[in-house]
């Protein structure tokens, strides 16, 4: 009995390289309520990262339909070239942490800065988004 048979090719196996943290400089961008919209402008090539650290947070990208509404530790992020709007949300002051950096393929986005009265969070595992994370790329 002949039994044809074609052997199995290993599949090619892809470079792995662990996620290189980035070094961000973290601004911390305090929003009192009822004050003028606050603009945030990132290049072609940057990604924008924010993070609420008090309060809630209304963002809006010009040229998208969808507007963003944060509470404490949720973050959003975004691919430039873009425009963000952004302020407070009701009648209570927030802050909005915000960072960015040149895209770079393979990095991992590192927590923002932790308030010093709020529990330090645990960092997520790399390839993770954290818990509550929004991207809006």
């Amino acid at each position: 009995m002949n039994s044809l048979h074609t052997p199995t090719l290993p599949s090619p196996a892809l470079p792995t390289q662990p996620a290189v943290p980035l070094t961000l400089q973290w601004k911390r961008q305090p929003l009192p309520p009822l004050q003028a919209v606050q603009v945030l402008d990132f290049r072609a090539g940057d990604m924008a990262l924010l993070e609420v650290e008090q309060g809630r947070v209304w963002v809006t990208c010009d040229g998208l339909l969808e507007d963003y509404f944060l509470e404490a530790g949720q973050r959003l992020s975004f691919t430039g070239p873009v425009r963000l709007r952004v302020s407070a949300e009701g009648h209570r002051p927030a802050r909005l942490n915000w960072a960015k950096h040149r895209s770079v393929a393979g990095a991992a986005c590192p927590p923002a800065p932790a308030a010093a009265s709020q529990p330090k969070a645990t960092a997520p595992a790399p390839g993770t988004l954290p818990r509550g994370a929004i991207s809006a790329a």
